[in-house]
């Protein structure tokens, strides 16, 4: 497809070692879930057929710019026995054959410029198409980006989990040497068992999130729903963005702009293709003809031939038709100025989206700097509330409750990190990074 260059899919699929591609079961990294989804989207594979055949349309002939060239060919043949016929003034078996071939050429040779209108429309047909397919591949591009940093940080919840269950296990054990030498409380023991509970069957639900996410994620790259990754790519803190040179980019190189962009140049078009009735048109229309024949009449043979040749020029000048001419370029008016508010449309439509996709990540990335804060205040905290309630001093009630906001505080890190990162993907989508057009 040629409608849209340098696009920076390409440059993921080169990082991955496209286009010989090998995936490894038990390895994913963010630029391959890209190629994969790229390869084997369904979505994207239906959106390039689109394209296909839109350049199949995209031709001379379909604009009505080319000849038309019919041949036919006919036999005859045909006996009449009139020899027993008294009224037959030739008393004889007739027999007759004929061949007849004949060639017929229609050539509209001027049509007021609708031809080259037509041509021009089936061409930005085309480019719509592939429009088209920019659209359904960002999206497709976003949706794997976004889900693969979800299941990453599913990921890690999980981890965490699984570390807090073991930690609460050991906890217990501990706790319960303690009591048999009468250290410690029988009710402490049951509050810390209660808490490895609770936290087993929190991470049941993560692991069952994170399986949901997985599908999701398979279902986008085109893989099977149960192939399990060990997904490699490490998720990093966005970097810092100008939002100023963003909003500069933004209406140019927007797909969606673009895509609204050609619905204006369609309805020019459209323009163009209406004024042309009002202009004459000329055509040609020639045929050559050839019929050889036999004929037998008793001992009387024969043959002939006949050769047709006709040529005709027409000039054909649409003087009135009921004003459809009229209606036609009123109606293509028309269009034009609903294709130009379409834009105007668009254009404000693209900057409140990204108004708000600004506003996430601004907010998000605040978030994530006090939730990393408040992570490694809480941390600190269960520091002092491990060594106190080993001593004695906490009860576990207590120590529970700065354990849930030890885990509290990393799920909010976690889930700030998602949306900034969330909020980066929409940015590059918006701004067109992912469409570097010339």
């Amino acid at each position: 497809m040629s409608v849209r260059k340098n696009l920076m899919f390409i440059l993921l699929l080169t990082m991955c070692g496209a286009p010989q591609l090998h995936w490894a079961q038990d390895a994913l990294t963010r630029e391959q879930a890209v190629a994969m989804a790229l390869e084997q989207n369904l979505g994207i594979r239906m959106a390039k057929l689109e394209v296909n055949r839109a350049e199949i349309d995209d031709s001379w002939g379909a604009a009505g710019a080319l000849p038309q060239i019919g041949l036919n060919v006919s036999g005859a043949g045909a006996v009449s026995d009139q020899s027993e016929n008294p009224t037959s003034f030739i008393q004889e078996r007739l027999e007759s054959q004929s061949l007849n071939v004949g060639t017929q050429l229609n050539w509209v040779l001027f049509d007021g410029f609708g031809m080259f209108a037509n041509k021009r429309a089936l061409e930005t047909l085309v480019e719509q198409a592939g429009g088209q397919v920019d659209v359904m591949i960002e999206q497709t591009l976003a949706g794997v980006l976004q889900l693969y940093d979800v299941a990453k940080i599913q990921e890690q919840l999980v981890k965490m989990w699984e570390e807090e269950v073991a930690n609460g296990k050991d906890r217990v054990e501990w706790l319960e040497r303690r009591r048999e030498y009468g250290a410690a409380a029988a009710f402490d023991r049951i509050q810390l068992e209660n808490a490895v509970i609770a936290d087993e069957l929190t991470l049941a639900q993560q692991r069952v999130a994170l399986n949901a996410t997985m599908r999701s994620l398979n279902r986008l790259i085109g893989a099977d729903l149960s192939t399990t990754w060990k997904l490699t790519t490490e998720l990093d803190e966005p970097e810092a963005r100008d939002f100023q040179v963003l909003e500069e980019a933004l209406l140019q190189n927007n797909t969606a702009m673009d895509n609204a962009r050609l619905g204006q140049e369609l309805a020019r078009i459209g323009m163009d293709q209406a004024k042309s009735r009002q202009l004459p048109s000329l055509q040609l229309s020639a045929s050559q003809g050839n019929q050889r024949s036999q004929f037998a009449a008793g001992d009387f043979e024969g043959e002939g031939r006949i050769a047709n040749v006709s040529a005709n020029l027409i000039l054909n000048f649409n003087l009135f038709n009921g004003g459809s001419t009229r209606r036609a370029i009123e109606q293509a008016k028309l269009q034009m100025l609903v294709a130009e508010q379409r834009v105007e449309n668009e254009a404000e439509e693209v900057k409140r989206i990204f108004g708000d996709a600004r506003d996430r990540w601004e907010v998000a990335a605040s978030s994530f700097a006090l939730s990393k804060r408040l992570r490694q205040n809480t941390e600190k905290a269960m520091e002092i509330a491990e060594s106190t309630f080993q001593s004695g001093a906490m009860n576990s009630l207590d120590f529970r409750d700065v354990q849930l906001q030890l885990m509290q505080a990393k799920q909010a890190e976690s889930q700030a990190l998602q949306e900034w990162l969330a909020a980066e993907v929409e940015l590059a989508r918006l701004s067109g990074q992912w469409t570097n057009q010339n």
